[in-house]
């Protein structure tokens, strides 16, 4: 008997562009391929899923998947995504408990994908300019006013979501942004203080509209010795957003489950 007869070696495609959620067909071999304990799915449910569902009046916020490089944090983010875009992909989610949540949010939002590169833009100017392509291309004529011209993004957004929902009733609009924790890293004090009040505000509006808010970090911004020269802004972000940790045994249980298969 061959050793190939008793495993099977399933490989891990290390790198998940987030932007491939966009495709139905890839989308799908994301939720197939996705692998979770039951710890992850009861951590998903408690804390993503409840975040952002809107049947439910809760004081909703923002949410970080925080996880480095590798531990499938995007891949996880595309598949919430997919499946809070498209129904029919809850069919291809093999842990129960994760199912079953999923029901919550199953096909009940349009999904806004991206990651952010090498950019001197501020945060605001980027999710914003997002934002705005994304609902032309879904039929919303809507331009947000330039930053000097506001004083606070909130009464924008909901000026916006007002005509989405007028445009798509029942839906939420999901936002899922890629590679934060990189862009924040390399801004200027006074630049990062602004980036963090605006992430700040979009965690606020959660509360108000169906505008829900995803991004993936490789650290926790909470408690980064590199941040704390502006300690006071980030505890006003921490304050609107919710966070989930990719633990070391959520990694163990994926190579356990997919790199060493019995047949």
């Amino acid at each position: 008997m061959r050793y190939g007869d008793l495993v099977h070696y399933d490989p891990i495609e290390t790198i998940i562009n987030l932007k491939d959620a966009d495709d139905e067909e890839k989308a799908a071999a994301l939720v197939k391929s996705y692998v979770m304990s039951d710890n992850m799915a009861e951590n998903i449910v408690n804390i993503c899923i409840s975040q952002l569902q809107f049947d439910e009046t809760i004081d909703n916020k923002g949410l970080f998947i925080v996880g480095n490089y590798g531990t499938g944090k995007s891949h996880l983010m595309s598949v919430i995504s997919s499946i809070a875009e498209n129904e029919k992909l809850l069919k291809f989610v093999t842990n129960d408990k994760f199912k079953d949540g999923m029901k919550r949010i199953a096909g009940k939002f349009k999904v806004l994908r991206f990651d952010i590169g090498s950019t001197d833009m501020p945060l605001r100017d980027i999710v914003l300019s997002k934002v705005e392509e994304n609902i032309h291309q879904l039929g919303i004529e809507y331009n947000f006013p330039s930053m000097d011209k506001v004083a606070n993004n909130k009464d924008s957004l909901m000026e916006m979501m007002a005509l989405f929902e007028e445009k798509y009733p029942g839906k939420g609009y999901l936002i899922v942004v890629d590679e934060l924790f990189d862009f924040l890293k390399t801004r200027k004090e006074q630049e990062l203080i602004k980036d963090l009040a605006f992430l700040r505000e979009i965690g606020e509006i959660s509360k108000s509209t169906k505008i829900r808010f995803m991004s993936g970090v490789q650290e926790s911004l909470f408690d980064n010795p590199g941040f704390q020269f502006v300690a006071r802004t980030i505890l006003k972000v921490k304050d609107r957003f919710e966070q989930i940790i990719i633990k070391r045994e959520d990694i163990s249980y994926v190579v356990s489950e997919r790199i060493l298969k019995k047949r």
